[in-house]
């Protein structure tokens, strides 16, 4: 890779073990796209991104492309605020050049050399069927409710299945799970939420959780198992994260919020 070629000259002399693990896996960071899809700005996230041209790579969809940091940049009088792409010209952020052509996508997750070494883009196909009766009495049973509706939205290679189930409220107790399921295993990530019939979920939801806000993003396999990128679109925005299996849950290692609301 011509991405080590200045350190190896620069470090000859030291053992080729040290060298290939000098880079540590950082915590990724999320981005959102240009219109021409060969620009990203990064995304305010709670930790500061204190070294840009650590993030190398970046995963948009099931694309892989090399990374190149420009600039941090400000935004100018013309900016309206949003982070998307028509407001890109104009927007805050650290900029980013992606190398590769981008085919599809408008977030990217941003990642260095380590995390690519230990993650591997898994493809899946996006459907919408009505969960497997099977799959849906193994939730009814996990968490003593009845569903009101179940969906199947993604399916790997190797049959397993992502669902999405939103159960019947219990008094003001809302719940949506999110699962991965392959063969014997379920990996939850539950949506807990206080009924509201205005924004239960997100704001101005209605009460309602739209199959269609919720969305995965990219599918990615390591030693740990399977970890997804999903984002979720609100009234005024959206969410992404990526979240990775701990036990029988999926919790989230990286977070980003983006400011979309229309004009």
């Amino acid at each position: 890779l011509t991405l080590y070629g200045c350190d190896n000259s620069q470090n000859q002399s030291k053992p080729p073990v040290k060298s290939e693990n000098k880079e540590q896996l950082i915590s990724p960071y999320f981005g959102f796209l240009n219109q021409q899809k060969d620009s990203l700005i990064a995304l305010p996230m709670d930790q500061a991104m204190e070294s840009p041209e650590k993030y190398n790579y970046v995963i948009i969809e099931n694309q892989v492309s090399p990374l190149e940091f420009i600039q941090n940049k400000i935004d100018n009088k013309e900016s309206n605020g949003r982070q998307t792409a028509q407001n890109f010209a104009n927007s805050e952020g650290s900029l980013f050049a992606i190398k590769n052509e981008i085919k599809s996508g408008d977030f990217g997750m941003l990642v260095n050399q380590a995390f690519i070494n230990q993650y591997k883009i898994e493809t899946f196909t996006k459907v919408q069927r009505e969960t497997r009766p099977e799959i849906k009495e193994k939730l009814k049973e996990k968490y003593n409710r009845k569903i009101n509706k179940s969906t199947t939205v993604a399916v790997l290679k190797d049959k397993a299945e992502f669902n999405l189930t939103v159960f019947e409220n219990q008094q003001d107790s809302a719940l949506a799970v999110f699962s991965y399921i392959q063969e014997d295993q379920l990996i939850n990530l539950d949506f807990p939420a206080t009924y509201d019939d205005i924004s239960t979920w997100r704001v101005d939801d209605g009460g309602q959780f739209d199959h269609e806000a919720f969305q995965i993003l990219s599918v990615l396999r390591s030693e740990a198992g399977i970890s997804f990128v999903s984002i979720f679109w609100g009234a005024e925005g959206y969410e992404l994260n990526f979240y990775q299996p701990k036990k029988d849950k999926f919790s989230s290692s990286a977070q980003a919020y983006g400011y979309s609301s229309p004009l």
